[in-house]
């Protein structure tokens, strides 16, 4: 996710989707400075546009994430995505309200469970770094579902005292040495990576 206010990521970006150029504007004008990546989304674009069922979000936000999902699901292909925070849940609800493949729930990611097991889900808040965080997000996906996983700093943008502390860093660790699952860690850019997580039978 972006850190700074006004979503400088965004500015001056060619050919965004009108459902993601709607979710920033609905971002900026709620004074949230967080939005998922351009870089994650187009990949989570490129990721959608290959399912052919359910895809879930945790931690929709204002709706940027869950847009470029949106922007890339082929027909009969749906996105339901959870937001813990009320203001934004209805935020990213008027957002998609012209979108009945898409269902915005405003509640702890756990909501997502009775919505799942979906063929792809994006982590962008829920449990992810937790130690059982692998076991946690098993039951919301099917076997052979693929799990994205964003906010990693890449090992080559690490300066010498996040090498110190993040030498052995258990919140990818717990995922890249998984038995659970076959995951590899993606660099989308300079200073952000993602995991690709698929779910093990």
């Amino acid at each position: 996710m972006t850190r700074a206010v006004g979503l400088p990521a965004y500015e001056h970006l060619p050919n965004l989707p009108p459902l993601v150029a709607m979710a920033v504007e609905a971002t900026r004008a709620a004074n949230f400075p967080l939005a998922c990546r351009p870089e994650v989304g187009r990949l989570l674009q490129l990721l959608a546009a290959h399912q052919r069922g359910k895809i879930g979000e945790l931690g929709t936000a204002c709706g940027v994430g869950a847009a470029w999902i949106a922007s890339g699901m082929p027909a009969g292909t749906s996105l339901v995505t959870v937001e813990l925070d009320p203001e934004r849940a209805s935020i990213a609800s008027r957002v998609f309200a012209g979108r009945g493949d898409v269902t915005v729930l405003n509640g702890d990611w756990r909501v997502a469970e009775a919505h799942g097991p979906f063929d792809m889900l994006f982590s962008d808040g829920g449990p992810k770094r937790e130690p059982d965080a692998p076991t946690l997000l098993k039951p919301l996906l099917r076997p052979g579902g693929l799990l994205v996983l964003d906010d990693y700093t890449p090992e080559s943008a690490w300066t010498l005292e996040q090498r110190a502390l993040w030498r052995n860093d258990s919140s990818r660790t717990v995922w890249l040495e998984s038995v659970d699952w076959s995951a590899s860690e993606l660099q989308v850019a300079a200073d952000m990576a993602v995991i690709l997580a698929v779910r093990r039978a």
